[in-house]
Parts: C-alpha cells; sequence; structure tokens
C-alpha cells in the first residue's frame, strides 16, 4: 500500500494503538497530531530532520512547556517508526535538539500551619467534596483515584481504602463542537492498585460526610456516576481562598502527604508503596520536598555530633 498523506498514515498508526493503551493516553496522542502535526505536515515527504526541528523550534517560541514539546516529538517519532516499518518512508536518523531544560519547580507543599488550619475546617465541613479533599491530604491518594473510590472500597473494619480504579477526563477532538468525558480506568500504573491505611478520624469523616446510596455507589456523589476531579479542584480553590491559603493545587496535597510522612520518619519504601509508585526513586525525586526548617535541624544535628 503506498500512502502518501501524512495524515493518513498518522491515523492509521493511531488505529493501531487503540485497545493497546489507556483511552486517556490515546486522547492525548489524538489531540497532538490534529493540533501540532497535520497543520505542519501534509505529505509524508514533508516529515524531514529538518522539518522536524523546525517544528520543535516552534513549538519552543510559541511557549510550550518543555513537557508538552517532548511529548509531541514522542508521538511524531513513534508515527515516523511505524511508517519507516511498514516501507512508507526511507529511514533516516533524526537527532532533535532542544533547549536546556529549566530546573522544574516543585508543587507548592503545604505548610504546618497552614495544613492544620485546613484539615480542621475540613472536618468542621464534612460535605463530600470536603471529605475528598480529606482523603488526599491523608492517604495521598491522585484526585482521579478519590474520584473513583465506590463505598466497597471503603473497608471501615479494617480501616483500608482499596485503589482499584481512576477517574479521567478524555477529550474527543473528532466531535463538532470538540467535548469531554469522564470516563474510567485502571490506576496510573500497575502498583498504583494498592490498599492505603485509613486514619480513625478521616473513617468519621466519611460516614459523616459521603452519602450512601442504593447499590455500591461511588463515595463522593452517592450514585452510579463518580464525582467530576475539576469540581473537586475548584472545591479546593474556594476553600483555600476562605481560609487566605496562599495558591496550591489539589496534587500539593499528595506531595504534602509525602513530605509528612518523611518528616514522621517512614521508610521509602513504604512511602512508595502508599503512593502507587513503581520506584522508589520517584518518591524521592519528585514526591519529597524537604523545607528549610528540616534542612536546619540535620544541620544542627551533625553539628552536635562533631
Amino acid at each position: 500500500m503506498n500512502v502518501k498523506s501524512f495524515e493518513d498514515a498518522s491515523l492509521r498508526w493511531e488505529s493501531g494503538k487503540a485497545g493497546y493503551i489507556k483511552d486517556k493516553s490515546l486522547a492525548a496522542y489524538s489531540l497532538i497530531i490534529r493540533a501540532h502535526l497535520l497543520p505542519q505536515f501534509k505529505r509524508l515527504e514533508d516529515v524531514t530532520p529538518e522539518s522536524f526541528q523546525a517544528l520543535v523550534d516552534s513549538k519552543f517560541k510559541d511557549g510550550l512547556s518543555f513537557n508538552s514539546v517532548k511529548a509531541i516529538i514522542l508521538v511524531l517519532k513513534m508515527i515516523i517508526r511505524f511508517c519507516e516499518d511498514e516501507g512508507w518512508m526511507e529511514p533516516k536518523v533524526y537527532r532533535i535538539k532542544t533547549p536546556p531544560h529549566q530546573r522544574k519547580i516543585n508543587p507548592q507543599v503545604l505548610t504546618l500551619k497552614n495544613e492544620k488550619h485546613l484539615l480542621s475546617w475540613l472536618h468542621n465541613h464534612p460535605a463530600p467534596y470536603n471529605v475528598g479533599l480529606l482523603i488526599c491530604a491523608y492517604c495521598g491518594l491522585r484526585i482521579g483515584e478519590v474520584c473513583a473510590l465506590r463505598w466497597s472500597d471503603f473497608d471501615k473494619k479494617e480501616k483500608i481504602l482499596h485503589v482499584r480504579r481512576a477517574v479521567h477526563r478524555i477529550y474527543l477532538v473528532d466531535q463538532i463542537p470538540k467535548k469531554s468525558i469522564l470516563a474510567i480506568g485502571p490506576p496510573k500504573t500497575a502498583d498504583s492498585w494498592r490498599d492505603v491505611p485509613v486514619a480513625a478520624r478521616l473513617v468519621r469523616s466519611i460516614e459523616e460526610g459521603c452519602p450512601k446510596g442504593e447499590g455500591d455507589p461511588y463515595l463522593l456523589t452517592g450514585n452510579r456516576f463518580p464525582a467530576d476531579p475539576q469540581n473537586v479542584r475548584n472545591q479546593f480553590k474556594r476553600v483555600c481562598r476562605l481560609l487566605e491559603i496562599s495558591a496550591c493545587k489539589v496534587h500539593g496535597l499528595r506531595h504534602t502527604f509525602a513530605t509528612r510522612c518523611i518528616e514522621s520518619r517512614c521508610d521509602f519504601k513504604t512511602l512508595s508503596s502508599i503512593l502507587g509508585h513503581s520506584d522508589v526513586s520517584t518518591t524521592l525525586n519528585i514526591y519529597v520536598h524537604p523545607d528549610m526548617d528540616q534542612k536546619r535541624r540535620v544541620v544542627e544535628r551533625m553539628v552536635k555530633n562533631i
């Protein structure tokens, strides 16, 4: 088969991925193809090392983040490899250059004072979304995992939450007008399928704040439909404004949880298991943020031992 159109080739590659990767990943790939690649390449012959580099340079110039451009590079390289394997393109070497990656700014970790203020308010206002935020803070779950919890995932007797699925928002790029849907899928990785202990105080808040419906409803809604993660994020923003807590994303609660665990001398392997990481290095490099007080205490202890 002689394929000349880049659009035809990329859509054939995309359809071949269906059923083998998560719907969320497939939707992200589809969005990259339509938003960034199809406007740039019309024919397969248009894809050259020079045009590839020009695309990357233009995306950085347009202000896209390093990770966004990295994703574009990944998708285009996979499509090129597919076309080469099919015999539609001659193999070429693509050495793509990118600017130095700027140091990543760590997500904000709540101060102990602000965290206590937040948790106290949430406990005193046991509404479903507030309980969802408490689960993020006390268990370190991702927001999509919290929204996907069912009542059957909550073992009150053993004080355990069973993480078995996650809610994702998928953008349907082929729809006119464009729209998105909530989809239920497996957690982020195989190691994200886990059981997480629940503090007694959180058990009480779950029972007080979460609606109980018929059958096996979702924890935050009490019915057969999961909560939208964006609604929980919006609630977090409202609470932070009310309590005059400086800007912090919901995912910052997960980082705060990890940091507090380390401060409590939790070993790295246990923390990695609770967070659902496949590699302890992910926990250490991304989720542990010692503040200046921690650093100062370590230095003081070291000096005393000299």
